[in-house]
């Protein structure tokens, strides 16, 4: 957990205790998907049958995120929209939205807190680990510190 808050503050996020999973329902989807169409991103739900395992994207061309018709719940839908909400971030941003010294550490805390998102990015190519890395751990952030960084990185 330190780890997980000595990033954040890095990042420049308010760092506050660690937020239940009732917290990302569906008022903090709202939130995030309002102010992603407000900086003129899409956002659509789909059946994504033709994708097995697939539970969201972010297509950059169109600049459309889609979640995908598989999730169980609200924290389900959460993570997936502020996974696919942190590759709008890295295209605002034009570049990764952490500095290579830290990467290790958000591994490591993925690895400790949620072991099956650390090990799915090996079925990724490398060229696009860091870019997942990112997405899966901001995924994992409380809605307020998802909403800042999207400020943060996309105005």
């Amino acid at each position: 957990m330190r780890v997980a808050l000595s990033l954040l503050a890095v990042l420049g996020v308010g760092v506050s205790s660690a937020t239940p999973a009732h917290s990302r329902n569906w008022q903090a989807i709202d939130a995030l998907r309002q102010r992603l169409e407000a900086k003129g991103a899409r956002v659509v739900q789909r059946d994504c049958n033709s994708l097995p395992r697939v539970q969201g994207l972010y297509h950059r061309p169109s600049d459309q995120i889609v979640i995908c018709r598989v999730h169980q719940n609200p924290a389900a839908v959460w993570d997936t929209l502020a996974h696919e909400a942190a590759h709008r971030m890295q295209a605002c941003y034009g570049r990764s939205l952490t500095r290579p010294a830290l990467h290790r550490q958000m591994a490591r805390t993925l690895a400790r807190r949620y072991p099956q998102e650390l090990a799915s990015l090996q079925l990724y190519p490398a060229s696009r680990r860091l870019s997942e890395l990112e997405a899966r751990y901001t995924a994992k952030l409380d809605p307020d510190q998802v909403l800042s960084l999207f400020q943060r990185y996309c105005g």
